[in-house]
């Protein structure tokens, strides 16, 4: 009965964000392609560390990219803005760490 209808269009906002979680999930996932070729041996700490970074970071932004509709899209900035800063604040930990 309802296959005629063709699913409503996303709002501008949601389709910007919509891409912008692709965006993060795919650098993400080839940040973690990459992380497993160039480093073959024994991983630092801060191997390890920027491994798990890309993992939980393509894990949030995966999340965030499925609910991304669903949501206002001020949750959705505040999601972007969490997901940024959070990555920032890891990058900060390994400098200060090297």
């Amino acid at each position: 009965m309802f296959d005629e209808i063709p699913p409503r269009p996303a709002p501008p906002s949601h389709r910007l964000t919509i891409v912008a979680f692709s965006i993060f999930f795919a650098s993400f996932l080839g940040g973690l392609v990459l992380d497993r070729f160039l480093w073959s041996g024994p991983m630092s700490l801060n191997g390890k560390i920027i491994t798990a970074e890309y993992i939980v970071g393509g894990a949030l932004s995966v999340v965030f990219l499925l609910t991304a509709r669903s949501v206002t899209p001020e949750s959705n900035q505040r999601r972007m803005w969490a997901l940024l800063i959070a990555m920032m604040l890891v990058q900060v930990f390994i400098d200060v760490r090297q």
